[in-house]
């Protein structure tokens, strides 16, 4: 994934995109959430988080990585929820 993907917004406004954003965060499991919180949020380096959570530094490294995909494959499924039309067309 480019830069320019990584960081684009989904269509809609920025408040659009948070309000996606904390749906995402909310399915996750707490563990999860923990390590994407304290690195993308807070801007602790992994080996950081890996310590204040008390966990390997691999854990940290793989939880991150699973937290993210499963937080791409729910603001997918939200946005192709949103465009869909009733009786199974989408716009």
């Amino acid at each position: 994934m480019g830069t320019a993907e990584a960081t684009r917004s989904p269509s809609g406004s920025a408040t659009e995109f948070r309000e996606l954003l904390d749906e995402a965060l909310k399915h996750l499991d707490p563990e999860w959430r923990a390590v994407v919180v304290l690195h993308y949020f807070l801007g602790m380096p992994l080996p950081e988080v890996a310590a204040t959570l008390g966990i390997p530094l691999g854990t940290a490294k793989s939880r991150l990585h699973r937290s993210l995909g499963a937080m791409r494959a729910s603001i997918a499924t939200d946005e192709a929820s949103a465009t869909a039309i009733p009786g199974g067309q989408f716009a």
